[in-house]
């Protein structure tokens, strides 16, 4: 006798119909905004975007393009774009009543956020080009784990997406708490080679910015995993029961 895992997934009460979201991720990527009109299929699409901006922006820190900063600000007004046409299908729809669906709604508008701040952290890196602006090795060093991290709990959220239970949810609450505490380490270490001349004045407002950036973005995902954590909790999901 095999034990499975039953649980309640939130999104069905807005998407009743079960679709391979994720297998046909590669199909809907490009639709217009408009056509995407599942919440879960509209959210992963969302995360997906921003996932791409977020490896693009970083790369452009690192290794100044324009092309990585003009595709990263395509995807930027796409996510804008998509949040209005899913928030506006949801909230059309004639199942958005209950504590529940007034959680999810408040989704597409959070991952919207995300989107301006990976924006603010593509502007900085314009200008940072732009102005021939130095960040010191060790800021780099710290920059390459800071969107590790962040870019892996984005890939994490997007799998919960699909299968909202318990212990994903709260280790996406765990990291990013990590993420939390890297960022506030990373301005006190910033401080530190400020004072000792080891970062330039000029460097200092651009690499703050892009901590909280990051910090932010971070945060709004946090709020959604502790939403659908939330959410799981009170329906007793993630229990293993009995099956052939």
């Amino acid at each position: 006798m095999k034990e499975k895992q039953v649980f309640f997934n939130p999104f069905r009460l807005i998407s009743p119909k079960l679709n391979a979201e994720a297998s046909r991720l590669h199909e809907i990527y490009d639709s217009p905004p408009a056509e995407v009109t599942c919440l879960e299929e509209g959210l992963l699409v969302m995360l997906s975007k921003l996932r791409e901006s977020a490896e693009l922006t970083y790369k452009s820190l690192v290794l100044a393009s324009p092309e990585k900063l003009e595709r990263s600000k395509i995807l930027g007004q796409e996510v804008h774009d998509e949040e209005k046409a899913l928030t506006g299908a949801i909230v059309c729809h004639p199942q958005t009543t209950g504590p529940v669906v007034k959680a999810l709604v408040l989704f597409p508008g959070k991952l919207e956020r995300i989107g301006d701040f990976l924006e603010s952290v593509a502007n900085c890196s314009q200008i940072r080009a732009r102005d021939g602006i130095p960040l010191s090795d060790k800021a780099m060093t710290e920059l390459a784990q800071l969107f590790d991290l962040f870019i892996e709990i984005l890939t994490k959220f997007s799998e919960a997406i699909l299968n909202p239970r318990n212990e994903p949810l709260e280790d996406i609450v765990a990291k990013e708490k990590m993420l939390a505490q890297m960022t506030l380490d990373f301005a006190l270490a910033h401080e530190e080679r400020l004072i000792d001349g080891t970062c330039v004045p000029k460097a200092s407002s651009i690499y703050l910015d892009i901590l909280d950036s990051v910090k932010n973005s971070g945060s709004h995902i946090r709020s959604m995993a502790e939403s659908l954590l939330t959410i799981t909790e009170s329906h007793g999901t993630g229990q293993a029961v009995s099956g052939n």
